[in-house]
C-alpha cells in the first residue's frame, strides 16, 4: 500500500524536488549553461538581496507600428523620407489630428548627431507619453530586433538570420528568449528568476507573476521559480465556494478557519488531501501545485488588500466610502468618475481597458510586496491587437483624417502607461518615512513587439489600408534608473531601398542595429545580475557589441554595430 503519510513541505525540500524533477524531465537536452543554473537555484548560501526591484515587461502582440509611434520630426534628416514614402498612412505634424514633437536631449548634446536629429513626434494618441519622455521619465530604443549576429545589408544573404523573420509567433518566441538560433527551452526574465531565486531569501510566492496567462519570457530552466498567473481580479482561487470562499472560511486570508456548515467541511477535507505527500511523482508533483496555488492564493490577497488600505483623498464611490488610491488613478486617467461606481464591485472595473487592468494589478502588487516578501520581481503584461494589416488610421485625399485601429491602440497603451506611472510617483510620497520604502528607482516597465511594420502602405485609402510585417522596431521603458528624454539606438533614413532595409524589398523593413539581448542586458543588469551571470542568461551576447557605456556614432553602419548607444540606464 502507498505512503500516504503527512509531513511538512519546507522551501528547500521543495526546490529540490522540483530541480531534480526538472533535471530528469530535460535530462537529454541538458547543456552547461542549465547546469550551472540548476547549481545557481539550489545554491542557498549566496547573499540575500537587500533592496527592492521591480520589472515589468509590456509584450506589444501582433508588432504596433513603431514608424507611426516615433515619426522623425520636420527637420530629421529622415522626414522626406517619411514624407514621400508613408503614404496615406502618413501623419503630418498639422492638421485635424496633430503629432506630439518631443526632442532627445542625448541627441541634441552630441556633436556627431547629424543637423536636426534629435527633432521627433510621437503619435496623436500619445500625449500622456509625450509628457513622460518630456518629464525623464521615459526613453526611448529605435531599431531593436531579433539577430543571430550582426547583420547589415551587405551581409544579409551570408549570415545566420533569426528563423521565419517575419512570423509573428516565431518573433513572439524570439524576443522572449533573446535565442533565435536555438529551439525555445526557456525566457530571458525565467532565466533570470533561475539565478536570482537563491538570493531572494523568505519569498512568499515566486518573484515571476503574469497578468497576461502563461507566457514565454518566464519560462526557467528550472522550477525554482515558476511563473504564477495572476488574473485582474486577482488570484484564482477555487470554485463553488463562493467570493474569496465567503460560503467556507470565516478569514479569506486564512485557509485553516473552516466555518462548521458543509462548504467548510468540503474545503478542509480537499484541504486535507492536498496535504498529504505520495511516493508517486506525477501525484506528488500535482499535490505540490495546488499546495503552492493555495498558499499564494492567501499571500496575493494579503497584498491587494494592503495595496487597497491605501485611500484616494478625494474619490468616494457611490456609497460615500473612499476609493483605493490606485485604482481610482486608473478611473480618473480614463475619463471615468469614480463617484458613480461602487468600490466594492469588481465589475466597477469593467469600463477599464484591459491592459489599464493589468497595470493597475501590478501596481497593487508593488504597493503590497511586503506581503509577498519578494526582494525582486517580475512581471508580465500584454496587449495584443497591432497586427493593423487594414484599418491603420490615416489622411484621406480631402485632408481629412480617418481614425483607425492604431488610433485605439496608442490610446490605450497612453492611458496605462500614465496611470501606473502616476502610481509609482504616489507611492514613493506616500511611504515616505516608512520602513523599506518605495522608491520611484524601485521600478523599470520595458516594452517589447513581435516586430516593426513596413514604412510603405498596403493601400491607397486611408480607410482600409494598413501595413505589413516588417523587422527592427521602437521600444521604450520607464521609471526611476532610466535616462529619461533621449532616443537611444539609431533612427534609420526610412528610405526603403536603401542600406537600412533588407536587400529585396522595397517596403522598409529595418535590419536591427541593436540586438534583443544588448536592450535587455542592462534590465538584466539592474536587477544586480552579475557580469559573470550575463553570458548565462544571454549566451549570444557575446557576437555583439557591448551595451554598456556604449557611445553614439552614426558615421556608417560598422560603426553603429560597433556602438550600439543603448546606455539608458543608471547606475548599472
Amino acid at each position: 500500500m502507498k505512503s500516504r503519510k503527512k509531513i511538512p513541505l519546507n522551501r528547500r525540500s521543495f526546490m529540490a524536488r522540483s530541480a531534480c524533477s526538472a533535471m530528469g524531465l530535460t535530462g537529454i537536452v541538458s547543456t552547461l549553461a542549465h547546469m550551472k543554473l540548476m547549481q545557481g537555484a539550489l545554491a542557498n548560501t549566496s547573499s540575500a538581496l537587500n533592496d527592492y526591484k521591480a520589472l515589468v515587461v509590456l509584450f506589444l502582440f501582433g508588432a504596433k507600428d513603431a514608424n507611426n509611434f516615433l515619426m522623425p520630426g520636420l527637420l530629421h534628416p529622415s522626414r522626406a523620407n517619411y514624407d514621400a514614402h508613408r503614404g496615406v498612412l502618413a501623419l503630418p505634424t498639422g492638421g485635424t489630428n496633430p503629432t506630439h514633437p518631443i526632442v532627445a536631449s542625448n541627441l541634441a548634446a552630441d556633436a556627431s548627431a547629424p543637423a536636426g536629429a534629435e527633432y521627433f513626434e510621437l503619435h496623436p494618441s500619445l500625449p500622456d507619453v509625450k509628457s513622460l519622455f518630456d518629464s525623464g521619465d521615459l526613453s526611448i530604443a529605435a531599431n531593436v530586433g531579433t539577430l543571430v549576429v550582426p547583420t547589415k545589408a551587405s551581409t544579409y544573404d551570408s549570415v545566420a538570420l533569426p528563423p521565419q523573420l517575419f512570423s509573428h509567433s516565431d518573433q513572439q518566441n524570439q524576443w522572449q528568449s533573446s535565442l533565435p538560433d536555438k529551439p525555445f527551452q526557456s525566457g530571458w526574465c525565467g532565466r533570470i528568476a533561475d539565478i536570482l531565486h537563491p538570493q531572494n531569501t523568505d519569498s512568499a510566492i515566486s518573484m515571476s507573476v503574469s497578468l497576461s496567462g502563461i507566457n514565454a519570457i518566464q519560462a526557467g530552466l528550472t522550477q525554482v521559480s515558476p511563473q504564477y498567473s495572476v488574473t485582474n481580479a486577482g488570484a484564482v482561487t477555487l470554485g463553488g465556494y463562493g467570493n474569496k470562499y465567503s460560503s467556507a472560511l470565516t478569514d479569506s486570508q486564512d485557509k485553516h478557519s473552516y466555518k462548521s456548515n458543509s462548504s467548510g467541511r468540503r474545503l478542509k477535507a480537499f484541504q486535507d488531501i492536498m496535504d498529504y505527500t505520495h511516493d508517486h511523482l506525477f501525484e506528488e508533483g500535482y499535490n505540490n501545485v495546488v499546495r503552492q496555488a493555495r498558499e499564494n492564493e492567501g499571500y496575493v490577497g494579503a497584498a491587494l488588500e494592503e495595496a487597497d488600505s491605501w485611500l484616494h483623498p478625494a474619490a468616494q464611490d457611490s456609497r460615500g466610502q473612499p476609493w483605493p488610491f490606485i485604482t481610482a488613478t486608473f478611473l480618473y486617467q480614463h475619463g471615468i468618475d469614480p463617484s458613480g461606481l461602487n468600490s466594492s464591485n469588481v465589475s466597477s472595473l469593467g469600463a477599464l481597458p484591459d491592459l489599464s487592468r493589468q497595470l493597475l494589478k501590478i501596481a497593487q502588487l508593488i504597493a503590497g510586496r511586503r506581503c509577498l516578501e519578494n526582494k525582486r520581481q517580475l512581471f508580465f503584461c500584454s496587449y495584443g491587437g497591432h497586427d493593423t494589416h487594414q484599418d491603420q488610421g490615416g489622411y484621406s485625399g480631402n485632408g481629412l483624417y480617418v481614425p483607425g485601429d492604431l488610433d485605439a491602440n496608442m490610446g490605450v497603451l497612453n492611458d496605462a502607461l500614465k496611470a501606473f506611472n502616476d502610481c509609482m510617483h504616489a507611492l514613493e510620497t506616500f511611504e515616505n518615512g516608512q520602513d523599506d520604502a518605495f522608491s520611484y528607482d524601485d521600478f523599470l516597465l520595458a516594452s517589447h513587439s513581435d516586430f516593426n511594420r513596413t514604412l510603405t502602405p498596403n493601400g491607397n485609402l486611408a480607410g482600409p489600408s494598413g501595413s505589413d510585417h516588417a523587422w527592427g522596431t521602437h521600444v521604450f521603458t520607464m521609471g526611476g534608473n532610466v535616462r529619461g528624454s533621449n532616443v537611444y539606438g539609431y533612427y534609420p533614413d526610412l528610405d526603403p531601398a536603401g542600406v537600412w532595409t533588407t536587400p529585396g524589398s522595397s517596403r522598409g523593413r529595418w535590419i536591427p542595429t541593436c540586438s534583443v539581448e544588448q536592450f535587455s542586458a542592462p534590465l538584466a543588469k539592474w536587477l544586480d545580475i552579475g557580469d559573470s551571470e550575463l553570458a548565462t542568461i544571454f549566451p549570444n551576447l557575446e557576437r555583439f557589441s557591448s551595451p554598456f557605456g556604449s557611445s553614439y556614432n552614426p558615421s556608417g553602419y560598422d560603426s553603429m554595430l560597433a556602438n550600439p548607444n543603448m546606455d539608458f540606464l543608471e547606475g548599472i
